[in-house]
């Protein structure tokens, strides 16, 4: 695995990847993050700039199964990204968006246009995008109890999310079984997992108790509604 960029995110990331058995190399352009992680980590970091083809190839690219870029600049993580597939063929390239806006252009790369579909050309995209304003938001919202509806992960090009929330012990579903309830259109609840921890996988007969967690995957439009169907109190 390649990491482009070795500060805050690839650091400790190349950390846990290399305790996990994979084979890491990090390339960061700055001398002085390259000495101190080759302090910390050992001889698998190497001074380039990874929007160079020539630095990502003497960096290993050529044989990566993933290249991931996690520099500070979303410019730059996208053209990492686009050269890896371009020029190495990545199987898989991941990308690190701190701008919202600039994870939604991310996320068109994941389309082929008819056009190219038509050529025989495929847009050089980004396999995954992890968008740091996500991860930050859920993290914060998983830290505060009160807060029962939390966004885990953004899917299809934003149109939908998958959620997560919390029946209130006084709620109006308590009781009901799934067929009764008439869920939002799109919605589709994946998992519920019990206050004891357990998980049941709903079908019609299923019945919703107090403190159930219900993980479900929600159209972005219709979430707000789902999460007032779900907290309703009697």
């Amino acid at each position: 695995m390649l990491i482009v960029g070795g500060g805050k995110i690839g650091t400790p990331l190349a950390s846990s990847l290399i305790n996990d058995g994979h084979e890491v190399f990090v390339l960061d352009r700055d001398l002085s993050k390259v000495a101190a992680l080759q302090h910390e980590l050992g001889m698998i970091t190497g001074v380039g700039d990874a929007t160079s083809v020539r630095a990502l190839r003497n960096a290993g690219a050529g044989r990566a199964s993933v290249i991931i870029a996690t520099t500070g600049t979303d410019e730059d993580n996208l053209a990492v990204c686009q050269l890896a597939k371009k020029n190495f063929s990545t199987p898989r390239t991941i990308a690190i968006a701190y701008s919202p806006e600039n994870g939604h252009l991310f996320g068109l790369l994941q389309v082929k246009s008819d056009d190219e579909k038509a050529d025989g050309k495929y847009v050089y995209a980004i396999d995954i995008i992890v968008s740091a304003t996500d991860l930050i938001m859920s993290s914060l919202a998983a830290a505060v109890p009160a807060h029962p509806l939390i966004r885990l992960m953004p899917v299809a090009d934003r149109q939908q999310e998958i959620v997560a929330m919390k029946l209130p012990a006084a709620g109006h579903l308590i009781g009901r079984i799934m067929s009764e309830v008439s869920l939002p259109y799109g919605v589709t609840v994946i998992f519920i997992v019990a206050a004891d921890g357990t998980t049941k996988t709903p079908d019609a007969d299923t019945v919703f108790e107090a403190e159930d967690e219900i993980i479900a995957l929600s159209p972005t439009n219709a979430t707000l509604e789902l999460y007032e169907l779900f907290t309703e109190l009697r």
